[in-house]
C-alpha cells in the first residue's frame, strides 16, 4: 500500500538517530572509582640494614597528598592547562574557544583546549582515541565527576597520574627523578619546567631537548604573570633559574640480581603481578 505523501514526508525529515552515541551514554565507566582511585606505585625491596636494592614497576609513582603541594607547583599546573579551573563546571567552553586561537598563534606551546577535569577523566576512566563517541563520554564523565568530587581531589587525581617521560608519573616522583627533591621543595622555576612536561613528555623533558623545556618554562611563567599567581619580577628570577637535573646511572647494575629475582617470583605467587 502507497503511504500517503504527508507520511512519507514526515518518514524523509524525521532525524536519524547515531545509535553508536546512545551506546556511548549507555555504556559509561564507573565514575565512582576514582573516590577510590589506586593506580600503580613502586615496589621496593630494602636489605636488612635498610638499603634499597631494587624497584619494581610499570609505572613509576609516589603518592603526593593534596595538602602537601605547594600552592605555586599547584598554580604552575593551573597555568599551563586549565587558567579557569576552579570557576568552571568541567568544561570550559570560553577556554576551549581561546585555546584554538592560541594554538593557532603561538607555535603549539599554549593550553591544550581539555580541562584538566576532562584529562583525568581520559587518563584515569577512558584512553586517548580520538573520536566522536570518546569525546562525547569525556565531556559527560567530566560533568558528573565534577558534581560528585571537590575541586581539590580532582587536582590530587591530575598531578598524581600525570606522565612525565621516562616512565615517570606523578609530581612527586617527577620531582625526584629530574632534581632530586621532593615537590615541597621545588623553586618556582623548577615548578613551572615541570609543569610545561606532561603536555608532550618527550618534547619537553629537559633530558631530552632542554632549550624546548626552557621555551616551556618562560610561557608557562608569562601565564601565571597573568594569571596572578606571581609577579613579573618573581617570573623573570625564576627565568633566570640554572636548570640542576639529577644525574641518572644507566649502567642498570643491581645489587645481588639473584636475590631479587627470587623475590620477584616471590611476590608474584604470592600477590599476583599487579
Amino acid at each position: 500500500i502507497e503511504p500517503e505523501p504527508a507520511v512519507m514526508l514526515a518518514w524523509q525529515t524525521a532525524p536519524t538517530v547515531d545509535f553508536t552515541l546512545v551506546l556511548t551514554v549507555r555504556d559509561m565507566p564507573d565514575y565512582q572509582a576514582l573516590e577510590n582511585y589506586q593506580p600503580k606505585t613502586i615496589s621496593r625491596i630494602y636489605s636488612g640494614e635498610g638499603r634499597l636494592m631494587d624497584e619494581f614497576a610499570t609505572e613509576r609513582r609516589i603518592f603526593a597528598p593534596i595538602d602537601e603541594i605547594p600552592p605555586l607547583v599547584k598554580d604552575a599546573f593551573i597555568s599551563a592547562e586549565d587558567k579557569n579551573f576552579f570557576s568552571h563546571g568541567g568544561i570550559d567552553y570560553i577556554g576551549t574557544i581561546v585555546a584554538v586561537f592560541d594554538n593557532l598563534t603561538s607555535s603549539g606551546r599554549s593550553r591544550g583546549a581539555s580541562t584538566i577535569t576532562q584529562q583525568v577523566v581520559k587518563n584515569v576512566l577512558l584512553n586517548s582515541e580520538r573520536s566522536l563517541a570518546r569525546k562525547v563520554r569525556e565531556v559527560l564523565l567530566a560533568r558528573r565527576i565534577e558534581s560528585e568530587l571537590g575541586k581539590n581531589e580532582i587536582l590530587f587525581l591530575y598531578v598524581n597520574h600525570i606522565a612525565f617521560g621516562h616512565g615517570r608519573n606523578g609530581v612527586e616522583e617527577a620531582a625526584r627523578f629530574y632534581f632530586g627533591k621532593g615537590v615541597d621543595a621545588l623553586t618556582l622555576g623548577e615548578s613551572a619546567l615541570l609543569a610545561g612536561i606532561p603536555k608532550s613528555p618527550v618534547h619537553y623533558s629537559p633530558v631530552n631537548d632542554m632549550d624546548a623545556a626552557l621555551r616551556r618554562r618562560h610561557w608557562i611563567l608569562g601565564q601565571m604573570v597573568a594569571d596572578s599567581f606571581v609577579t613579573q619580577a618573581e617570573a623573570d628570577a625564576a627565568d633566570r633559574e640554572p636548570v640542576r637535573l639529577v644525574a641518572h646511572d644507566d649502567d642498570g647494575d643491581v645489587l645481588a640480581p639473584e636475590v631479587i629475582e627470587v623475590v620477584r617470583r616471590t611476590l608474584a605467587q604470592v600477590a599476583g603481578n599487579d
